[in-house]
C-alpha cells in the first residue's frame, strides 16, 4: 500500500500540466502513487503528461491515467481517482497547480506523527507574479466542532487540494457533489465531521495558481444563475448529511451562513426577473436567521435584514 495516492484532475491545461507533473514526480516521498484522470481533455495536456513520465522512469510503475469515456466534470474526476487510489492518504493536486519539492512528505509525517485523520497546511495563492501566503486552519488549538464552524463562517478555507486525509473516510459516505460549484465544500466540510483528529502543517507547500477563464470567474448573468443552482445542489448534500448527523443542531446557524454567502452572489444582478424569482425561493428562516446570528458578519447580517423586508413587501 503506498503511503500517499495523489488524484489530479486533467481537463484543458496544457500551458500548465508540465510544471504541475514535475513538481509531483520530483517529490521527496519515494512511496507515492499519483493518479491522473483524463476527463476527455480536448488539448495536448496528456500527451505533455506523457512526455514528462518518460522524464522520470523511476516514477512509471507509480502513474496511472484513468481515461473517462465522456466529459464528466471535475467532482467526477476526482471521485474516479478516489475509487482506484489504493494509498493509506489520499491528496489532491489541481493540474494547473504546484507543489513544493517535498510537500507530501511533510504532510504524511505529521499524519503518522500525530495519527492524524487530516492534515491541512498554509498554501501560496499566485496571481499573475503576485504571491501571498494563506492561512489553511485559523487556530491551530480550536477543536473540531470550531474548526466547522470557522469553515462555515468563511474564516478558514475549505479547499480540498491543501489537505490530506486517510482513504477510508471516504468509505463513510453516502453521497458526494455531482456539480462544479463549490465541490470542494461539499466534501471537505463531509471529511471535517468524519475526522476525530485534525493535524496542521504550517508549511506553505501548496502553489495555488489563480486563473480567471474558469467557470467560478464568471460574471455574466447567465454563468452567475447556472454557478448559483450548481453550488445550491452541492450545498444541498451538506444539508442533508447534518441533519442525519448533527441531532443537536450545533451548526445549524452557521449552515445558514453558508447559504446566505451564496445567496450574496446573486445581489448584484437583484434587478433581474431571473434573479428575483431565485431570491424568493430562497427559505425565509435563512434570513431570520442570519439577522440574528451574532457570529456572521455585520455586512451579511444587513444584507439579509434588507433582504427579509424586500420578501415581506413584496419587492422580491
Amino acid at each position: 500500500m503506498p503511503k500517499v495516492s495523489v488524484v489530479i484532475p486533467v481537463y484543458g491545461v496544457e500551458k500548465y500540466i508540465e510544471r504541475c507533473a514535475r513538481s509531483l514526480f520530483a517529490q521527496t516521498l519515494d512511496d507515492i502513487e499519483y493518479i491522473f484522470v483524463n476527463d476527455c481533455t480536448k488539448d495536448r495536456s496528456i500527451d505533455i503528461l506523457n512526455a514528462v513520465i518518460n522524464d522520470y522512469p523511476a516514477r512509471k510503475e507509480q502513474v496511472r491515467i484513468v481515461h473517462h469515456e465522456k466529459n464528466k466534470g471535475l467532482p467526477f474526476a476526482r471521485q474516479s481517482g478516489w475509487q482506484v487510489a489504493t494509498g493509506e492518504y489520499i491528496a489532491n493536486c489541481d493540474s494547473d497547480d504546484w507543489v513544493a519539492l517535498d510537500f507530501y512528505e511533510i504532510m504524511y509525517n505529521e499524519a503518522i506523527e500525530k495519527n492524524a485523520d487530516m492534515v491541512v497546511s498554509d498554501y501560496i495563492l499566485v496571481e499573475g507574479e503576485s504571491k501571498r501566503q494563506m492561512c489553511g486552519l485559523r487556530d491551530v488549538n480550536a477543536s473540531k466542532e470550531d474548526i466547522i464552524k470557522d469553515m462555515m463562517y468563511m474564516r478558514t478555507p475549505w479547499n480540498i487540494w491543501n489537505r490530506l486525509f486517510r482513504r477510508d473516510l471516504l468509505a463513510q459516505f453516502e453521497e458526494f457533489p455531482q456539480k462544479y460549484m463549490a465541490e470542494d465544500m461539499a466534501v471537505t466540510l463531509l471529511l471535517y465531521h468524519k475526522s476525530d483528529v485534525i493535524a496542521y502543517c504550517q508549511s506553505a507547500c501548496y502553489y495555488y495558481n489563480v486563473r480567471t477563464d474558469t467557470a467560478s470567474h464568471q460574471t455574466s448573468l447567465e454563468g452567475i444563475i447556472r454557478n448559483y443552482k450548481e453550488i445550491t445542489e452541492n450545498f444541498a448534500i451538506v444539508q442533508r448529511y447534518y441533519s442525519k448527523e448533527d441531532k443537536q443542531g450545533t451548526y445549524k446557524k452557521a449552515l445558514n451562513n453558508v447559504h446566505f454567502f451564496h445567496i450574496m452572489f446573486l445581489l448584484p444582478y437583484i434587478k433581474k426577473k431571473e434573479v428575483r424569482q431565485l431570491l424568493r425561493e430562497c427559505p425565509l428562516s435563512v434570513f431570520y436567521s442570519m439577522i440574528t446570528d451574532r457570529n456572521a458578519k455585520t455586512t451579511r447580517r444587513k444584507k439579509a435584514f434588507k433582504l427579509l423586508m424586500k420578501r415581506l413587501l413584496g419587492l422580491i
